[in-house]
């Protein structure tokens, strides 16, 4: 029997095949995986490189505006709780761009009727762009932990807890960045999201001073932060002390809300066509 016979004329209904969409489609999920990863990949300057110059930047800065307190206790101390907000501040928002940009790139380029029309859903979708935004924050956050080694090296407390909310952080901010691609119709205002609401969050979570610090009124808006949450978190894994249970229910709460919002907007196709 030839080819043709088997397999029938072109374009004819083959029952050998089965077209019915699984509960979950693992193809689509990791078609769109190796998608924003590949992407990704040829963004690494952006999502790696410049992250690192810019901490290092922070910290010189630093470094020179204590004066006459570099080497000093007081001095020491203060670099060593710049350190892991610094990482922090990179795997945050390099999660968030991820997230965002990729999205809103997909739209402005039409890519997204593609997956609007395939037998993709949000359970695929959502997954696979918070994927992509995890993997840009924990690459660059990397980066940014290793060129520290070499400014000021810092000996990790809790990995399994830095790790952690490591994970958590990239995850807030990737479900951010995701939320506001959908938000946004042209690079404009996904800039503006990042202008106006992810840059004052990040600095205004503890990053380059300690909350207990503040005058109690503002302390108390700075607690209502999620960023701050995973901030603290993560410097309790880097620098030890008291374990911050709290941060870690709060964090936890934030990303399944947010996770519930961003599955709902997307299987409804909100803002994906604009």
């Amino acid at each position: 029997m030839s080819m043709q016979q088997t397999r029938g004329p072109a374009g004819a209904f083959n029952p050998g095949i089965s077209r019915q969409v699984p509960a979950f489609h693992w193809v689509a999920f990791l078609t769109l995986c190796r998608r924003e990863l590949r992407r990704m990949v040829k963004m690494a300057a952006a999502f790696l490189i410049a992250p690192a110059l810019m901490a290092a930047i922070y910290f010189v800065c630093f470094l020179f505006g204590l004066g006459g307190q570099r080497g000093t206790p007081e001095g020491d101390a203060v670099l060593s709780y710049l350190v892991p907000g610094l990482i922090m501040l990179s795997i945050l928002l390099r999660a968030a761009e991820n997230g965002g940009f990729m999205l809103l790139y997909s739209k402005i380029e039409g890519h997204i009727i593609d997956e609007l029309m395939a037998p993709i859903g949000a359970r695929e979708a959502v997954p696979a762009y918070l994927l992509a935004g995890l993997v840009a924050g924990m690459g660059s956050g990397l980066v940014v932990w290793v060129a520290s080694l070499f400014f000021w090296p810092l000996p990790v407390a809790h990995p399994v807890a830095a790790i952690g909310f490591a994970l958590a952080g990239a995850l807030l901010m990737a479900l951010c960045g995701l939320l506001c691609g959908m938000a946004s119709t042209k690079w404009d205002h996904i800039s503006a999201y990042f202008t106006f609401l992810f840059t004052p969050l990040s600095f205004l979570s503890g990053l380059f001073a300690p909350v207990d610090k503040m005058p109690e009124s503002f302390a108390a808006l700075v607690r209502l932060n999620p960023l701050y949450h995973a901030m603290e978190g993560f410097r309790h894994g880097i620098l030890g002390g008291p374990m911050p249970w709290g941060s870690a229910l709060f964090l936890a709460i934030v990303i399944v809300l947010l996770y519930a919002l961003a599955a709902k907007l997307y299987a409804s196709g909100w803002h994906m066509k604009s």
